[in-house]
């Protein structure tokens, strides 16, 4: 397997070449470019290969994307480089992402390399997109927020999103898996229970309202998700049959993994109206795996905030006070249990934290607006 992952790491003829211009064009290590930049960039890039014979190019040094669009573009250019309509369409393909150019037609996923010394610039994409970090430390710009990736480090990034991933160091190796919005559906959001804590605030953190709409896993030495998501990327990289199915099923094995192990220390973006810690993600699955008799007392002393402190962190994560929330775990519990099973009404209120049977008919009559009994006779599966 060592061998074969090489595949992903040396630097290329056409890296060693966007080297050679990022050293002459220092000016661009500092600064995102532009769309309009990042053409004039790639405008200049190709006229100083086309006329000294140190730089010249073959096709098998163009980067291989999936769908056939992009390097259709770039053999183009080759063949003329004052193609301007060419230069400006392959710019504008790199500054906004669009499914049809990256993402087959019949597949699911497709894989990418970040090409190392391609300018910085900002970008967005139709597609999901995640981000792992095979070694160095790997930025990443969004318009009020820079993240750092560190090796083992996994990033989603929701659609429409506009960011930068520069990678101008010959130890970065940065990998970006593109799904399309309906295989995210299938291989993320239906794996996480509907009544999971951190589902909600998901899919709030994934929804595209913010600028900075993302969820950054620190994996660390994971060999599991490492070798994984190098599966993944050799599947695409060699196009065998059932490629895409392999891919699609490996995909929804990482998120399996990456929330079983991972969603407790999720890190999320920060915005104007809350800073989000990763101390969070742990309150949060705390009280998710304790609701029958967690109080805000034990969490201000476990995760060592004030009582005040806790009721504002689970008011601001979850838009519900701490006794609303508790609540709603327990009926969702309660109502599952006289679904699913034929455990006593008694036990199951006992079993989800309540003091009396009468508390637990109250609370439960004005949810569902019948009783206990009611909703069983009524629900009961066969």
């Amino acid at each position: 397997m060592e061998q074969g992952r090489e595949l992903l790491y040396p630097m290329t003829h056409l890296e060693a070449l966007l080297k050679r211009c990022f050293q002459q064009r220092t000016e661009i290590g500092k600064k995102i470019l532009q769309p309009g930049e990042l053409t004039d960039y790639i405008n200049w890039m190709i006229q100083t290969f086309a006329c000294d014979p140190a730089y010249q190019l073959s096709e098998a040094d163009l980067p291989h994307f999936s769908a056939v669009q992009m390097e259709a573009l770039g053999r183009r250019i080759m063949a003329d480089p004052q193609d301007r309509r060419a230069v400006s369409t392959l710019a504008g393909g790199y500054a906004s992402q669009q499914e049809d150019r990256y993402i087959l037609s019949d597949s699911f996923i497709a894989v990418g390399r970040m090409l190392r010394y391609m300018p910085a610039h900002w970008h967005k994409n139709e597609y999901f997109e995640v981000y792992y970090a095979f070694s160095g430390d790997c930025p990443i710009y969004f318009q009020n927020e820079t993240i750092t990736l560190r090796p083992g480090a996994a990033l989603i990034i929701a659609p429409g999103v506009i960011h930068a991933s520069p990678c101008y160091e010959d130890d970065r190796v940065l990998v970006y898996y593109m799904l399309r919005r309906s295989t995210f559906d299938q291989v993320f959001w239906n794996q996480i229970p509907a009544e999971n804590l951190m589902s909600s605030f998901f899919r709030r953190a994934l929804s595209g309202e913010q600028s900075n709409s993302y969820l950054h896993f620190e994996t660390g030495d994971d060999g599991e998700i490492r070798e994984l998501l190098f599966k993944i990327a050799r599947e695409c990289q060699e196009e065998k049959a059932y490629a895409p199915q392999l891919m699609n099923s490996m995909m929804t094995t990482f998120f399996l993994l990456l929330l079983q192990r991972y969603e407790g220390t999720a890190r999320l973006p920060r915005s104007e109206n809350f800073y989000w810690k990763h101390q969070f993600s742990a309150i949060l699955s705390y009280i998710q795996a304790n609701y029958s008799h967690v109080k805000i007392k034990e969490l201000a002393q476990r995760f060592h905030y004030s009582q005040r402190q806790i009721t504002r962190i689970v008011q601001n994560c979850t838009g519900e006070s701490f006794e609303a929330l508790v609540s709603r775990l327990r009926m969702e519990r309660a109502a599952l249990l006289l679904k699913s099973t034929d455990t006593p009404i008694a036990k199951i209120s006992q079993d989800v934290g309540y003091a009396t049977l009468s508390s637990f008919y109250r609370i439960f009559s004005a949810t569902y607006a019948c009783t206990p009994a009611a909703y069983r006779a009524k629900h009961k599966t066969a």
